[in-house]
């Protein structure tokens, strides 16, 4: 059974329905949305594998949610394939500069659909295989620190550019040497990889976790104001506060960073939360 998502974007009622029956018909799973502004809005808060995207709607078009798709999703992430009746050169070649994968004609036999759906989705998986392996820490299975600064990079790029709103969340576990120094580093790495599930397990789908080295952490926020940082803390530390290692219960000390306070730099908003982290961390022993 194919377990891939596909979000199919179509104002025509018909073709949704056609589209939709076709590929479930081989095992994909399929979700549908009338209007550019209902796609977007569902990739605010969902993953999915591959869009189907039509051109020719109301209000926002296929070429301006493909580009405010691509504000979130660099092209190795999210295949976009416009799916149109619009097949003259100007059409294609503006679809490719917003960001398209692929383009296929509405008219288009479906063998000719299917494969190029399965071609973008193999491509697409074996890309995140590839960048699974360069990009995850080994101990904890979380994005590792090169993978960090990168998406940090992007998401400081974006918001300059386009006023994409996130949050940075950095955070240290306390007491990891006491727990390493008096029963070992499998303590210490049981630790590690608990506070690692605790905290996915509280997090959005669109928010990232990283190992920043040792026992530092960051979570970049996807679209989230002030506000959703701090609430999205207090579900991480309810969910830390229940694991004990030993006779040892984990918390951690944090600082927050949003882009709205308008930085210089990366660097600066990096630092900026690493100081408020050790702030915190040092309230916290008083």
């Amino acid at each position: 059974m194919v377990e891939e998502k596909i979000l199919i974007v179509d104002d025509n009622v018909e073709v949704l329905n056609s589209t939709k029956e076709l590929l479930e018909q081989v095992g994909y799973s399929v979700i549908c949305c009338h209007s550019g502004e209902d796609a977007l809005d569902f990739l605010n808060e969902n993953r999915v594998d591959l869009v189907l995207l039509d051109i020719n709607m109301p209000n926002l078009n296929g070429f301006e949610v493909c580009l405010r798709i691509r504000q979130r999703f660099a092209l190795d992430d999210l295949p976009i394939i416009f799916l149109t009746s619009r097949e003259d050169t100007d059409s294609i070649t503006k679809g490719f500069h917003s960001g398209a994968s692929d383009f296929i004609s509405k008219n288009a036999i479906s063998d000719i659909l299917l494969a190029r759906v399965n071609v973008h989705i193999r491509l697409s998986r074996a890309l995140r295989h590839l960048r699974d392996i360069s990009l995850t820490d080994e101990m904890t299975g979380c994005f590792n620190r090169r993978h960090g600064v990168y998406s940090l990079r992007e998401w400081f790029s974006r918001s300059h550019r386009y006023g994409n709103q996130f949050a940075l969340i950095y955070f240290d576990i306390n007491g990891l040497k006491v727990v390493n120094d008096r029963y070992g580093h499998q303590a210490g790495d049981l630790m590690l990889r608990s506070v690692v599930n605790a905290v996915k397990g509280s997090l959005r789908e669109s928010d990232l976790l990283f190992r920043m080295g040792g026992d530092e952490f960051m979570v970049i926020c996807a679209e989230t104001d002030k506000k959703g940082a701090f609430s999205c803390v207090e579900r991480m530390e309810k969910a830390v506060n229940e694991i004990i290692i030993v006779d040892q219960k984990v918390s951690f000390a944090y600082g927050i960073a949003h882009s709205s306070e308008d930085y210089p730099d990366m660097d600066d908003m990096l630092h900026s939360a690493d100081v408020s982290m050790y702030e915190c961390k040092k309230k916290m022993k008083k």
